[in-house]
């Protein structure tokens, strides 16, 4: 009878994994900031055009959703190189992350056009904006800690 004593390697912690290391942190997060800067201008298009005729929360629903597919084939390339992981895993987990980012956005949207009563059109477009900030925050953590995580390779 023999013992196994090869150490198994262990994915790294939450944050490094979020985080990146070295170089690879400034690029990732460059890439990110890219990407999210050219969905927003098309999140603020889309709302504008939907908002004149839906509710806030339809028009935010409506745009987080056509720049979602955007988001993932751009983050999965660019942003954290995933090209390794099965496309139907990932983007079943990139629906869940979506899911729980406009879950996040839309309350925070409903919270602040409960604080400021009726606003501007512009003011408005503000507040989502802020609100896919909160859901930008949760995705990019979810994304790297889990939908496009580097697995160690098994022996």
């Amino acid at each position: 009878m023999s013992i196994d004593t090869r150490r198994e390697e262990s994915s790294p912690a939450f944050w490094p994994r979020v985080m990146g290391r070295g170089r690879d942190r400034a690029r990732r997060f460059g890439a990110f900031a890219v990407i999210g800067f050219i969905s927003t201008g098309a999140f603020v298009v889309i709302y504008a055009i939907a908002r004149t005729g839906m509710a806030p929360l339809g028009a935010n629903f409506t745009a987080l959703s056509l720049t979602m597919l955007f988001n993932f084939a751009a983050n999965r390339k660019y942003t954290f190189e995933a090209t390794h992981g099965a496309l139907h895993v990932q983007g079943v987990q990139y629906l869940a992350v979506y899911l729980l980012g406009l879950g996040a956005s839309s309350a925070a949207l409903h919270l602040s056009l409960m604080v400021f009563d009726d606003p501007a059109r512009v003011m408005e477009t503000l507040i989502a904006v802020a609100a896919g900030g909160v859901a930008t925050v949760i995705r990019f953590m979810l994304l790297s800690a889990w939908v496009f995580r580097h697995r160690p390779a098994r022996a």
